[in-house]
């Protein structure tokens, strides 16, 4: 048992050395400059490449993951629900 746990970590310690080695070389392969400009906005930023392509996967990341998950969905209605149906009862026991 101790020696699939040693083996384990060495090779979970190999995958995130080497996607750390990608992350690298992607972020020097893609150092140009671009401007972002919010259009009605008078913002203008300038930024790197990967800056946007890391922050834009991150984001995609995080959305989807929300998105297919549907119990925290079900779980933020049903507290907001549960919220409304104590509001209720409250003021009802504060009337009797």
């Amino acid at each position: 048992m101790g020696l699939i746990k040693s083996i384990l970590r060495i090779l979970r310690s190999v995958v995130l050395l080497l996607l750390l080695v990608c992350l690298v070389i992607f972020m020097l392969d893609n150092r140009e400059l671009i401007t972002i400009s919010t259009h009605p906005l008078p913002f203008e930023i300038q930024t790197r490449v990967f800056v946007v392509m890391i922050v834009c996967f991150i984001l995609g990341l995080f959305f989807g993951i929300i998105a297919c998950s549907p119990t925290i969905f079900q779980s933020f209605f049903k507290r907001l629900s549960d919220k409304r149906k104590i509001r209720k009862l409250e003021k009802q026991v504060k009337n009797n």
